[in-house]
């Protein structure tokens, strides 16, 4: 594909052919598993796509009850964000990676007698049962020493979590927060998701009951959330996507979405407002790609009713 409808320098993806090797080259015996490049941004780690290949991976060995098998991933460590990194150690498995060049003109094509390969956009997205992500969220919830609670409604704790670098980020966060002290009568926290150590990060979500947040890949770490706990997820104007909604479904947190609304300050989201939602997202494709970078301006007024809306559905989580 050319480079302009590519994901943000995502490399080529990593063909896999069956019996390609052919009868002369020997493969890498038993079954291995395999993680390739697909949506890993070139040198721009991405923690969502990486969980895409590494949580897949750890489910497999644990429901298996396997620990020696391999994740043989066409990738490098400096590639890898400190997330995906320290999720690997959480479960002890950064030593049982072994990180592998990406096959060109130089390199011979790499050969496994039988593989499961664990890529973004497959079947393989990640949402177990209720009993297989407690698991997993309890584990890591131990390994960072964060206490297990479930969330609590009406919400005691509250935080905004704005990104700490790129795009996406929250404009007008102090109005956010004027509302929600109104509405639900709490005090807000302020705070900065995908920041710091892996167990850093698994705090910032782990200890509220509802949360404010910009689209984003930090948002891997709701795996991590309260269970019953609240998200707002704000996206830029004019971009929409269900990306992490797998992710949030099987934490079992109530994710409510909120369009953007326009930026003061914009020389292009200004004409591209005329041709509306629905051609930006669904028909030019460049007019999307252009609007997930942008700063995330939430529409108050919008954010009010979603406020009403989220008291009145709280009557049935409780039953």
């Amino acid at each position: 594909m050319p480079n302009f409808m590519r994901f943000s320098g995502e490399r080529l993806t990593l063909p896999v052919m069956p019996s390609a090797c052919g009868q002369e080259k020997k493969g890498i015996p038993g079954l291995s598993l395999v993680a390739d490049q697909r949506y890993l941004p070139y040198k721009r780690p991405n923690p969502h796509h990486e969980a895409e290949k590494i949580i897949p991976a750890l489910l497999f060995l644990h429901h298996y009850e396997e620990s020696n098998h391999t994740l043989y991933w066409f990738s490098r460590p400096d590639e890898i964000s400190e997330w995906g990194k320290g999720l690997l150690k959480a479960f002890s498995m950064q030593t049982n990676v072994e990180y592998i060049d990406f096959p060109d003109q130089k390199n011979a094509t790499v050969c496994f007698e039988d593989a499961i390969v664990f890529s973004a956009g497959t079947s393989l997205y990640y949402v177990p049962d209720d009993e297989t992500n407690d698991w997993l969220r309890h584990r890591i919830l131990q390994y960072c020493s964060i206490p297990i609670v479930n969330a609590s409604w009406p919400p005691r704790k509250a935080a905004i979590l704005d990104r700490i670098s790129g795009s996406r980020n929250l404009q007008n966060k102090h109005a956010i927060e004027q509302v929600l002290s109104q509405e639900l009568k709490i005090n807000v926290r302020h705070g900065y998701s995908g920041n710091g150590t892996f167990c850093d990060q698994v705090r910032e979500v782990a200890e509220e009951d509802l949360l404010v947040v910009p689209h984003g890949s930090q948002n891997v770490n709701l795996l991590f959330a309260r269970k019953g706990a609240v998200v707002i997820e704000i996206f830029p104007y004019l971009y929409y996507t269900t990306a992490l909604r797998n992710y949030t479904h099987a934490a079992q947190l109530h994710v409510y979405p909120l369009l953007g609304d326009i930026p003061k300050k914009s020389f292009f989201l200004h004409p591209l407002s005329i041709v509306g939602w629905d051609f930006c997202f669904e028909k030019f494709r460049w007019c999307k790609y252009y609007s997930r970078k942008q700063v995330v301006h939430g529409d108050i007024e919008e954010l009010k009713k979603l406020l009403h809306q989220i008291k009145e559905d709280s009557s049935r989580w409780r039953v």
